[in-house]
């Protein structure tokens, strides 16, 4: 008994206790209550004034974020300036003024074969711009370099100039891709030191297909007249072109970046992706309740749901694995399962390939001789008056026409031999060094073009026929002695050296003679 009132001694202690630390914060809580307007602090006497709580401020709207700025330009390529003034000037001279025109009327009534032709001439500025911008930046390099950057006009001219031979079969437009392919190599004024007069050449030896074509359409269709001009318009706008800029060959840049570093600024520009796409202006939304780590917890609470909208990382795309993505910090978005397809290797064009097929045919009126090489005896028996002959590409080879013919043609041989008895209009021989042409019967004319080194041989009854040259050296015509047996020659060189004199206003040319 005696324990138990010990126990209930021992809880009303504790119960006042506790009533006695209420009273006390009760107390204190009632000192530190505001009180009402003009109430007085009974501590200090003082009327005590309490701040009226201000009315909550209206919501105002919070104007949208502004738009992110633009993104900077794309830096240029380190080491490439602007582009040059005889860049510029070539675009606007040559490219612009005349070469998309003709382009665009050749496409307008030409056949597919001469528009090809037109889209090769075409490629040609295209790397020949290209050309001179590289020239008008970089130093000049040396001549392995040169040759190396020369590749693409130097397979341009081939692929245009063997044109001609690869397209005999179209008839009604033969003369006009005879007339580019001659014009091929005009842009071969870039390793010229003389770049006006070798434009001059290129002119002038496409005047051959360039008449032939407004004879026969002058009174047809005018369109064919304007496009041979259009093109000779091309010629002499270059022409007008490299006498400002180029005057004394291409142009280098003295003080300019190397080739090497101007190829890496080119391939730098090139390579670098173009900048990402601005992010979408942000809106102000309400901060989410249970935001932080209960919202991090709630996630993780939905089991597998959480990677359901992940999908498996391919090892291309894994940058620890491929070091070039590490470089251009780039992942793409996907990627195929198959392994990629080796790209075909391009085929080589026709114009390009080794040796051509020799051919030896009568097509129509016309007999074709090309790319014999080292035949000794080829043979023309049957012959009219109305065919002609056309040899092209022959190498030390012989060939031999019986009878009377209306023309003979020599077109690129090399060490090719002749043997003609009677000819009707005239005897061609353009770009065939080391020839040798003999003449047993008449021919009226003999014209010579760009060729060096060749023989003559006349009858007595060819002794009356005219004979032209155009920058040709080392031509030599034997004619036969008088008195002397069949066979006997006495060899005479055409001149070569020319004087001009002004008399009466006029220029006069002569030959230059020695004496002694």
């Amino acid at each position: 008994m005696s324990g138990g009132l010990h126990s209930l001694a021992t809880i009303i202690k504790r119960l006042e206790a506790a009533t006695s630390r209420l009273e006390e914060i009760a107390e204190v809580n009632s000192n530190n209550a505001p009180r009402p307007l003009g109430s007085t602090d009974s501590s200090s006497g003082y009327t005590s004034v309490v701040p009226i709580p201000a009315s909550p401020a209206p919501a105002i709207a919070l104007p949208p974020p502004p738009p992110p700025p633009p993104p900077p330009a794309a830096p240029a390529a380190p080491g490439i300036p602007e582009e040059p003034k005889s860049v510029t000037a070539f675009d606007e001279i040559v490219i612009d003024a005349k070469v998309k025109p003709f382009v665009e009327l050749t496409k307008s009534f030409a056949s597919q074969p001469v528009i090809d032709v037109v889209n090769l001439i075409e490629q040609q500025f295209k790397d020949l711009r290209s050309f001179i911008r590289l020239s008008a930046i970089c130093q000049q390099p040396d001549q392995k370099t040169i040759e190396s950057l020369l590749t693409s006009l130097h397979a341009g001219i081939e692929v245009i100039t063997r044109a001609k031979e690869t397209n005999r079969k179209e008839r009604d437009w033969f003369g006009h891709i005879a007339f580019l392919s001659e014009g091929g190599p005009h842009v071969g004024w870039v390793v010229s030191p003389k770049p006006g007069p070798y434009i001059n050449d290129i002119k002038e030896s496409v005047a051959y297909y360039g008449n032939k074509i407004i004879q026969e359409y002058k009174s047809k269709d005018v369109q064919h007249v304007e496009w041979v001009k259009a093109f000779v318009a091309i010629l002499d706008e270059s022409k007008k072109y490299v006498m400002v800029y180029h005057t004394t060959g291409l142009a280098w840049n003295s003080k300019g970046i190397t080739v090497e570093e101007y190829q890496l600024g080119v391939s730098a520009a090139a390579a670098a992706p173009p900048p990402p796409p601005p992010p979408p202006p942000s809106t102000a939304a309400a901060p989410a309740t249970g935001g932080g780590s209960a919202a991090v917890f709630a996630e993780l609470n939905r089991g597998e749901e959480v990677a359901k909208g992940l999908r498996k990382v391919d090892k291309s795309e894994m940058t620890h694995k491929n070091p070039a993505l590490r470089a251009s910090s780039v992942v793409p978005a996907a990627t195929s399962s198959t392994a990629p397809k080796k790209p075909v290797k391009p085929t080589k064009p026709q114009a390009l390939t080794g040796k051509k097929p020799a051919k030896f045919a009568l097509e129509g009126r016309k007999w074709v001789i090309e790319y014999q090489e080292n035949e000794i005896s080829l043979t023309i028996e049957e012959t009219s008056l109305n065919q002609s002959i056309n040899i092209y590409g022959c190498k030390n080879s012989t060939i031999l026409i019986k009878g009377k013919v209306n023309a003979v043609t020599l077109t690129n041989c090399q060490g090719t031999s002749v043997l003609v008895e009677s000819v009707v209009s005239a005897i061609s021989v353009t770009r065939a060094p080391s020839f040798v042409l003999q003449i047993t019967g008449s021919a009226p004319m003999i014209q010579i073009d760009t060729t060096d080194s060749g023989q003559i041989y006349l009858s007595k009854e060819s002794l009356g026929v005219e004979i032209t040259t155009a920058k040709c050296s080392s031509i030599n015509v034997s004619l036969p002695v008088e008195g002397e047996e069949e066979g006997v020659f006495e060899e005479q060189a055409v001149p070569e050296m020319l004087r001009s004199t002004v008399k009466d206003g006029k220029l006069v040319t002569g030959v230059v003679e020695h004496s002694g």
